[in-house]
C-alpha cells in the first residue's frame, strides 16, 4: 500500500474573520480513506505535526508517501530527482515510511487527493463557520469520519472505511514511542515579562525580566523554561496574531482589570500597534 499528502488553500470564515486556511490532507492508496487538518500557514513545524496525526489516524503507515513537489518536505531537486530535506526525511524514518515526489504535472499521482480537496471544497466547507481553528478541526475531524470515509465510492464498490479494514493489515505498526514535534527558541523577556513567538505573546513571571530563557513551541501549547525549569505553560494562540496571554499570578502591577483573574483563567487580548 501506499498514500498521497499534499496542501491547498482554502478560504473559510473563522472567528467572524474571512481567512485562507491551509488544508492538509492525506489519503491512502487503496482504501481511499481520508485525513484532512488545517493550519494558518504550512510550515516544516506544521508538516511534521499533520504527518504524525495522520498516521495515527490511520493507525498506521505505508511504505511510501506521495508528496507534491514543495520546499516544506525537498531540500532542492523534483520528481525523481528529488533530494528531501534531511529533517523532514529523518521524521518520516521515524514513522516507518519514505517520501516519493511524484513527475512534476502527473495527474495520475495528483487526482488521488486533489480530488478529495475538491470534495471538501464543496462538501464539507459551504454553509459552515468556525469560532476557532480548533473548532475548524473539530468539525473537520467529524466529517472525515461520518462523511468522507462512510459514504460508498463507485471506484471501491463500498465505502473508504469498509476497505480500510482489508488494506489496515498491510500498513507498517506504530512504535510505541512516537516522535514529539517542536520547536525550540531562546528568549529574552522583555520589560513587561513578556516573550514573544510568532508575534504572540506568552507571560512569564516578573521575576524573570531580562533574563533569558527557553521557549519550547508545540501545536498546542507554548512552555518556557528557565536554567532547565518549567516556570510557564500556555496554550498556544493559534490563528491569531499580535495577541497575549497573561497567566494569573505573573504580573502583579495590574494594567488590565478583569473578573478572570480571580477564576485563574488564561486571559487573551489583542494588542494593537501604531
Amino acid at each position: 500500500p501506499g498514500d498521497a499528502a499534499d496542501t491547498s488553500p482554502h478560504k473559510m470564515e473563522v472567528a467572524g474573520k474571512s481567512i485562507t486556511a491551509q488544508c492538509a490532507g492525506l489519503t491512502l492508496a487503496y482504501s481511499r480513506r481520508l485525513f484532512i487538518w488545517y493550519y494558518p500557514r504550512f510550515t516544516r513545524f506544521e508538516a511534521k505535526d499533520f504527518l504524525l496525526r495522520a498516521a495515527q489516524f490511520m493507525d498506521g503507515t505505508c511504505p511510501l508517501c506521495v508528496i507534491d513537489n514543495t520546499s516544506v518536505i525537498l531540500a532542492g531537486g523534483a520528481g525523481p530527482d528529488a533530494v528531501f530535506a534531511p529533517e523532514m526525511a529523518a521524521f518520516a524514518r521515524a514513522l516507518g515510511f519514505k517520501f516519493m515526489a511524484h513527475r512534476v504535472n502527473d495527474p495520475d499521482r495528483k487526482a488521488r487527493i486533489e480530488r478529495p480537496f475538491a470534495w471538501v471544497e464543496d462538501n464539507f466547507l459551504p454553509g459552515r463557520s468556525f469560532s476557532s481553528f480548533d473548532d475548524l478541526n473539530a468539525q473537520a475531524l467529524k466529517w472525515c469520519v461520518e462523511v468522507a470515509n462512510a459514504k460508498p465510492k463507485r471506484s471501491l464498490g463500498m465505502a473508504p472505511e469498509v476497505a480500510y479494514v482489508m488494506e489496515k493489515p498491510y500498513l507498517t505498526s506504530l512504535s510505541i514511542v512516537l516522535p514529539a514535534v517542536y520547536e525550540v527558541f531562546e528568549r529574552v523577556v522583555d520589560l513587561y515579562g513578556f516573550v514573544s513567538v510568532d508575534t504572540n505573546r506568552y507571560s512569564t513571571p516578573e521575576r524573570l525580566v531580562s533574563k533569558t530563557v527557553t521557549v519550547y513551541k508545540h501545536y498546542a501549547s507554548i512552555e518556557i523554561h528557565y536554567k532547565r525549569t518549567l516556570v510557564a505553560s500556555h496554550p498556544r494562540l493559534v490563528g491569531v496574531r499580535d495577541a497575549r496571554s497573561t497567566l494569573p499570578g505573573h504580573h502583579h502591577t495590574k494594567t488590565h482589570a478583569s473578573p478572570a483573574f480571580a477564576t485563574g483563567a488564561v486571559v487573551v487580548w489583542p494588542i494593537s500597534c501604531s
